[in-house]
């Protein structure tokens, strides 16, 4: 039967699937190339913000650097797609980065891969989130002020959606991404006739004056002004993530995976290098500014608020071209649509990533069950939650997460690439036929190409973002190894300790089992207790009374002498009124004089109709199962009464002797209901 709480699970989980359907669940192209190409795509949204920001520092004249800058990203972009194509039959072959780089480059670099990605996955939901805001404050200017807020209703959100996987997520995704698409393409168009023809409108932020910051003067001459664009270039960057995106996405691709996956990966970054070129020429064609401190700009002669909000650069543009109506409101509204839509990737892949490291014993054993919709909703809340305390820390602005997030990305794109080039070069050595030894070399040329600009770009942004924030990446990425690696090496030594060996303790039986019945009351619950201990057969029993009430005690004692039960009786003295600490210490004492005997503890325990019943009673079974599992040599066995459902019939009569059909006693205990705190289980 179904319970209110099986029906509310189903409603926000979905209903349970066979394991077989949930191996083959992919989506066809046309839906996963707009939900996983979302990620690369959306980052038009602030990537133009972010390069326009960093060369603000040098005043208004280093704005027209800008397209060039754009440029050179692009370019990058279209190298990297280019040259990781080649390599997404190795990954999508091998399960995803972390396992190509773990199985050709060993286990401490595949570890810092994949922590490296689960840190991206974290910053991807709250870059998009911050950025999802900062358009929202622009159409609706009430929630001014309330940045973070609706940074964290998004992330709350987005976590939600995501719970029922990606089945509901190809449905729900593709068409706010082929929008946004959609209507920048016409925002383009329409932007580069209007320039043509001298009719552009300005920005809003075009008569804004731009206060340098100090020391302009070396920044915008010599080694300052490579610095500069070095630094406009690793902020304006971040559409390289989309690629890393893709590639770990390459499983959810209906087959073959490979090509589909590489036909995303390809139109993710001719659309997304185009368009950042395009928009920015656009920027400094409007004149549109955004600064990384509102008090940088100067408006009507005054330095402006620190808390002035500052309209995303596409929105701008937007409007100087549609003008204020509705039409220059479209694409602010695709834009929070289509930002939505792009942690899809990043909800998809954590559980997979996190699930592909736990099996490998590099993360907790609870994040190893990726089919498992409770795991499954798990790593999504644990994603969501993390990127809710990354809000928190850094704040919803777009520009100080983005110094966190190309730099993992860059890193673990280095890495895969190493690990492929490492695969290419022994297959190249074994590989004696002509053609398929010339194509692995092209192949082997392309990924070194790729692997040279990764690299480039992995120095760019350490040399002009550490400082900046870029370290705490380096942080995560060094202290999550550390730790996975320490959960690795625990496994290892339980796995090692727990290995049956040619010496097999297993072989050698206890001496005595010893039977410890606690009698809390003598009610129906203790008697079944004490019924089901004498049917296991021990070689000695005994009941234990906690002596905290005098009257009860005498009560319990007297019954027990009146019905002539066959069991000792052992009163524990309880002066602190604590019923769990003596039955520890009487458990050690025997076991001290009897090191080669096991010791069975049974207690009786309640079982309510409802969870609310549960506040109700002391619970003392859960209390002395926690105090007695860590005690080498005891086993205990909870006898549970439901109450409500049971009217004590069957409640063996303690006073007479068990009786013993076909090898199993009346009213013995099933194993579900007994725990072992002997050993634990991995």
């Amino acid at each position: 039967m179904r319970t209110p709480g099986s029906r509310l699970r189903d409603a926000v989980l979905g209903a349970p699937q066979e394991t077989e359907r949930l191996r083959r669940l992919s989506l066809p192209r046309r839906q996963a190339m707009p939900v996983f190409g979302a990620d690369g795509v959306s980052s038009l949204a602030y990537s133009p913000d972010e390069v326009v920001m960093v060369l603000a520092l040098a005043g208004t004249a280093a704005l027209s650097l800008a397209p060039w800058v754009g440029l050179l990203i692009a370019v990058t972009l279209l190298l990297v797609v280019g040259t990781y194509r080649y390599n997404l039959r190795e990954v999508a072959r091998s399960g995803g980065d972390f396992q190509v780089v773990s199985d050709r480059l060993g286990p401490r670099a595949g570890t810092a891969a994949g922590v490296s990605l689960l840190f991206d996955f974290v910053l991807t939901a709250a870059v998009s989130a911050a950025a999802a805001s900062s358009y929202l404050v622009t159409l609706l200017p009430a929630l001014v002020g309330h940045r973070v807020e609706v940074c964290l209703v998004i992330i709350a959100v987005l976590t939600a959606v995501h719970l029922r996987g990606i089945g509901l997520i190809g449905l729900l995704n593709p068409v706010p991404a082929y929008l946004f698409v959609l209507l920048v393409a016409v925002l383009v168009v329409v932007g580069l006739a209007q320039d043509a023809a001298g009719t552009l409108g300005r920005a809003a932020s075009a008569d804004y004056g731009i206060q340098p910051g100090r020391q302009v003067e070396s920044v915008v001459t010599g080694a300052g002004l490579a610095l500069l664009v070095l630094r406009a270039f690793s902020s304006g960057a971040v559409g390289l993530t989309g690629v890393e995106s893709v590639s770990n996405s390459a499983r959810f691709f209906r087959r073959p995976r490979a090509r589909g996956a590489s036909q995303t990966l390809l139109a993710m970054g001719l659309v997304s290098a185009v368009f950042l070129v395009a928009v920015l020429h656009l920027v400094r064609a409007t004149g549109a500014v955004v600064v990384m401190d509102p008090r940088q700009l100067v408006i009507d002669g005054a330095a402006a608020p620190a808390d002035l909000h500052q309209m995303p650069l596409l929105a701008q543009v937007s409007r100087a071209v549609f003008g204020d109506g509705l039409l220059g409101a479209l694409v602010p509204i695709a834009t929070v649509l289509v930002l939505l839509v792009a942690p899809a990737a990043a909800y998809s892949g954590f559980p997979v990533l996190a699930s592909a490291m736990a099996r490998r014993g590099y993360l907790p054993v609870h994040l190893n069950a990726r089919l498992n919709r409770a795991v499954y909703a798990n790593a999504v809340l644990l994603l969501g939650a993390a990127a809710c305390a990354v809000v928190l820390a850094f704040g919803a602005q777009v520009n100080d997460l983005i110094q966190l997030y190309v730099l993992g990305v860059l890193f673990s794109m280095s890495l895969t690439q190493a690990a492929v080039i490492r695969t290419r070069h022994r297959s190249i050595r074994l590989v004696l036929d002509r053609l398929p030894r010339k194509r692995l070399i092209r192949d082997q040329l392309v990924t070194c190409v790729g692997f040279a600009a990764t690299v480039l770009g992995l120095l760019i942004v350490l040399v002009t973002k550490l400082v900046q924030g870029a370290w705490v990446t380096v942080l995560v990425v060094v202290v999550g190894t550390w730790l996975c690696l320490r959960i690795k090496s625990h496994y290892e030594r339980v796995d090692e300790e727990l290995a049956v060996r040619e010496n097999n303790p297993l072989k050698a039986l206890p001496s005595r089992v010893h039977a410890m019945v606690v009698i809390p009351r003598l009610r129906l619950p203790a008697l079944r207790a004490l019924a089901y201990a004498r049917a296991s057969r021990p070689s000695s029993i005994e009941a234990l009374v906690l002596n905290i009430d005098e009257t009860r005690t005498h009560r319990i004692r007297a019954l027990w002498d009146r019905y002539e039960v066959p069991v000792p009786l052992t009163i524990l003295a309880a002066p602190f009124r604590d019923p769990v600490a003596p039955v520890v210490r009487h458990v050690r004492r025997f076991l001290k004089r009897s090191p080669r005997d096991v010791v069975v503890v049974y207690i009786p325990d309640y079982v309510v109709e409802h969870w609310w019943q549960a506040l109700l009673h002391h619970r003392l079974s859960r209390r002395l199962v926690r105090a007695l599992r860590r005690e080498p040599g005891v086993i205990t066995a909870v006898v549970p009464w439901r109450l409500g459902r049971e009217d004590g019939q069957d409640v063996p009569d303690p006073t007479q002797t068990p009786r013993v059909v076909d090898g199993q006693a009346p009213g013995e205990p099933a194993a579900s209901e007994t725990t072992q705190t002997a050993e634990g289980q991995r």
